[in-house]
C-alpha cells in the first residue's frame, strides 16, 4: 500500500457550536455592551450577569476585545440568516422591493441599530473590530444579495456584468442615508420617508439593469 494511500483525507472543518455556559458569557456580555458600551464595560460585570466565575469567563475569552470580537463575528454571520428568499415568479419589482424592505427594516430595529453605534464607537481605539465588522458583515449582506441578483439575471430579469457591484448598488440606492444616520445617533426619518426612498431607489436600479 502507498504512503499516498494510508494517508487519510482531512476531516472537514466544522462550525463551533456554542455550549450552553459559553451562550450564557455571549448574552451577558451583548446585553452589557449594548447598556453601557464597550469602554464601559467589565470582565467582572460580565461574569457576574453570565452567573459565571472570572477564571470561567477567562478560559473562554482571553480578553475583553476577543469576547467583542466573537461577537461581532456572530453578528456578521447572521446578517442573513433571516432574509427572506426573493421570489422572482412574481417579477423583478416585487421580489426586490422585498429583499430591499428587510434590510431597510434591520436598520430600524433599536438592537441592531444600538450594536452598529456600539462597534462604531472603538472606531478610534479599535479600528481592527470595526474593520472586521465593515468587511465581514458587508461582504456577506454582498454574496447573497449577488446570488439572488445572478439568479434574476438567469431567468432574464435583469442584465449586468458584475454581480457584486450590482448588489452593492441596489443596496446604496434603496437604503441611502440610513446607515449613517443611525450610526451618527441622528433623528430618523419616519418609516414612510424610508419607503419612499426605498421604492425610487430601486426603480432606478431597475431602470439601469433593464435587459
Amino acid at each position: 500500500m502507498t504512503e499516498a494511500a494510508e494517508t487519510s483525507a482531512p476531516e472537514p472543518a466544522t462550525e463551533h457550536v456554542p455550549n450552553r455556559k459559553e451562550c450564557q458569557i455571549l448574552s451577558a456580555a451583548r446585553t452589557q455592551f449594548l447598556e453601557q458600551g464597550f469602554a464601559e464595560t467589565s470582565m467582572d460585570g460580565i461574569a457576574r450577569a453570565a452567573g459565571v466565575s472570572k477564571a470561567t469567563l477567562y478560559a473562554y475569552f482571553p480578553s475583553k476585545e476577543a469576547l467583542f470580537r466573537n461577537l461581532i463575528e456572530i453578528e456578521c454571520s447572521q446578517k442573513c440568516t433571516d432574509v427572506p428568499k426573493p421570489d422572482f415568479d412574481l417579477g423583478a419589482e416585487q421580489a426586490l422591493r422585498e429583499l430591499c424592505a428587510h434590510f431597510v427594516a434591520r436598520f430600524l430595529t433599536r438592537e441592531w441599530a444600538a450594536f452598529f453605534q456600539t462597534v462604531s464607537s472603538e472606531r478610534w481605539r479599535y479600528p481592527e473590530l470595526c474593520h472586521l465588522y465593515f468587511n465581514s458583515g458587508k461582504q456577506n449582506v454582498l454574496d447573497l444579495v449577488a446570488g439572488y441578483l445572478d439568479e434574476a439575471k438567469t431567468k432574464g430579469l435583469l442584465a449586468f456584468d458584475d454581480a457584486q457591484m450590482a448588489a452593492e448598488q441596489l443596496l446604496h440606492l434603496t437604503i441611502s442615508d440610513l446607515p449613517m444616520r443611525v450610526v451618527l445617533g441622528l433623528e430618523l426619518r419616519s418609516e414612510a420617508e424610508y419607503q419612499r426612498v426605498m421604492e425610487s431607489g430601486l426603480a432606478v436600479f431597475l431602470k439601469a439593469y433593464a435587459p
